[in-house]
């Protein structure tokens, strides 16, 4: 049997409170629990950079693990800080001053390193092995630049989330955060023995954007779709949603995640004499959100949101249950797992018309188009005025279950197009 190495290092370097149940964090930290729960020979390691090597660890899983699935189980003392390894662009101040202060933060992270008791992990040689990754770039960039100086050849397997920070990549002064995207991506993909996508979507974004020059030529891209599930654990639940009937948006943001077309809809429904729902917004705190919201013209409709900040994941399971309906309004996603985990527990769910999103939906969620807040807004009046039809709507969403990706599906996946499994 194929021996495969899993990456923990998004747990391990980047995951504090606020992000340990969203987005990449999660599906690293779900895709771990699976492969240790599966029959394949599956090893864990995270990178350490206090001495640019990878290490094995035995992950926490299930009530063991404080996120009640899976982490590293290495102390929270010991998380280094991080510093990048190479950037896109020279600079001559930084470039003379970058050494002394990288070597600085390796001494602060040698000491944090202190804080593993001694036996719990050992030291890896990744020399020629299958390492699976489903972190983000720039972690894999940094460690990947480290491998190269030290002379090891890693079997690369990472799954690339999505591409929208290239969107801005024909204009002529980009920001920092998309040249940096870009370069970690190209590290990422040239050294990549394979590439997986979480949807059929971003599997066409990466191969459109290699076309145009701004990825490297590919290897094999394999899309393998994230999942529906959304795993019950046994965390305290404090935060729970309002009694009566509320919506619900799960890191919803102004922007691309498109908060303010939720925010037009309630204010219509306001206008128009129609009932107004609750709102609950889940996720961490965003200045720029609490300030949207501040706006004098949402006076009318402020009392009816609410916030769920950073729920554990138990919390997030009981808002989902017990909401109205999910409400995503995103102009684009990678995959969007909270419409496949609201559909899981047989939650209602609106979502805008973005093409990855109407992969995790399929014919299961109610669409609108991300620009017209008034097609929102008969849609969430249509789910309080009907209730034989929400009704009729629960049933079929209970139904399909069944049918549903579980993370058990993307870990055999992931395993198969590895040769693992």
């Amino acid at each position: 049997m194929t021996a495969v190495y899993y990456d923990l290092s998004e747990q391990f370097l980047a995951s504090g409170v606020k992000f340990k149940y969203y987005g990449i964090a999660r599906t690293v930290m779900e895709v771990g629990y699976e492969l240790a729960m599966s029959d394949a020979d599956v090893r864990f390691v995270i990178f350490s950079p206090a001495h640019e090597r990878f290490f094995e660890v035995t992950p926490r899983i299930g009530a063991l693990s404080p996120t009640g699935i899976l982490d590293p189980g290495l102390p929270s003392a010991a998380t280094p800080k991080r510093m990048r390894y190479t950037f896109p662009t020279q600079s001559a101040l930084r470039d003379a001053l970058y050494p002394a202060a990288q070597w600085i933060v390796r001494k602060m992270n040698l000491k944090r390193w202190d804080h593993v008791p001694a036996g719990m992990i050992k030291e890896v040689d990744l020399n020629g092995q299958i390492l699976v990754s489903l972190g983000r770039p720039k972690i894999m960039a940094d460690y990947l630049t480290a491998m190269d100086q030290a002379g090891v050849k890693i079997r690369l397997n990472p799954l690339l989330h999505d591409m929208f920070p290239l969107y801005g990549s024909d204009h002529i002064r980009q920001s920092t955060f998309t040249r940096n995207f870009a370069h970690d991506n190209k590290i990422v993909i040239r050294h990549a023995e394979r590439l997986f996508s979480n949807s059929q979507f971003t599997k066409s974004e990466i191969e459109r954007f290699s076309s145009l020059g701004h990825l490297p030529p590919l290897p094999q891209v394999v899309a393998i779709p994230l999942s529906h599930e959304t795993r019950s654990t046994n965390e305290p639940i404090v935060q729970t949603g309002p009694k009566e009937p509320y919506l619900l948006g799960v890191g919803t943001m102004t922007g691309r995640k498109n908060l303010e077309c939720v925010l037009s809809a309630m204010m219509h429904l306001h206008e128009t004499g129609r009932p107004v729902p609750a709102f609950v917004l889940a996720g961490a705190y965003r200045k720029r959100t609490k300030a949207y919201i501040n706006k004098p013209p949402l006076e009318p409709i402020r009392s009816r949101i609410h916030f769920a900040l950073n729920p554990n994941q138990a919390e997030l399971c009981n808002l989902y249950e017990n909401a109205l309906a999910l409400v995503i309004p995103s102009r684009m996603e990678g995959w969007g797992l909270p419409l496949g985990e609201a559909l899981w527990v047989g939650t209602p769910a609106l979502s805008s018309t973005a093409a990855a999103l109407k992969e995790v939906g399929g014919d299961l969620a109610m669409y609108f188009d991300p620009d017209d807040s008034h097609a929102l807004a008969g849609l969430i009046d249509r789910l309080q005025s009907n209730p034989e039809g929400y009704s009729a709507l629960k049933a079929r969403l209970a139904a399909a279950k069944p049918e549903l990706r579980s993370w058990k599906d993307v870990a055999q996946d992931i395993l198969t197009a590895t040769g693992a499994g």
